[in-house]
C-alpha cells in the first residue's frame, strides 16, 4: 500500500512538471512577456496607465486577466491552456491560494 501512494506522488508530481513546462512554452509562444515586462506601461510616472488600475488579489483576479489577453490579443488558448498558465504565473509570482 505504501508503494502505491509513493507512486502516486511521484505520478502527481511529473504531471504537475509537465503541465508547468508546457504553460510555460505557451506563455514564451504568446510573448506575454513583451507588453508585461515594457517598461512605459507599468512605470507609474508613464503617461500610460493601462494595466495600474488593477491589481490581482487572489488566483481567480490572475485566471481572468489570462483569459482577458488571450480574447484581446487572439492567442488561441483553451481554457485548460489558461488554466495552465495562470498556474504558472501564480506559482512564480503571486503565490494566490488557488
Amino acid at each position: 500500500m505504501k508503494n502505491i501512494i509513493i507512486l502516486t506522488v511521484i505520478t502527481v508530481t511529473l504531471s504537475q512538471a509537465d503541465s508547468l513546462k508546457e504553460a510555460e512554452k505557451l506563455y514564451k509562444e504568446a510573448n506575454c512577456a513583451k507588453c508585461h515586462l515594457s517598461t512605459d506601461k507599468f512605470d507609474p510616472n508613464s503617461t500610460k496607465k493601462e494595466g495600474l488600475s488593477f491589481k490581482s488579489k487572489n488566483f481567480k483576479d490572475v485566471k481572468q486577466w489570462i483569459i482577458n489577453c488571450d480574447d484581446f490579443f487572439n492567442v488561441g488558448w483553451f481554457p485548460e491552456e489558461q488554466t495552465s498558465v495562470a498556474k504558472l504565473l501564480n506559482k512564480k509570482f503571486y503565490k494566490f491560494k488557488e
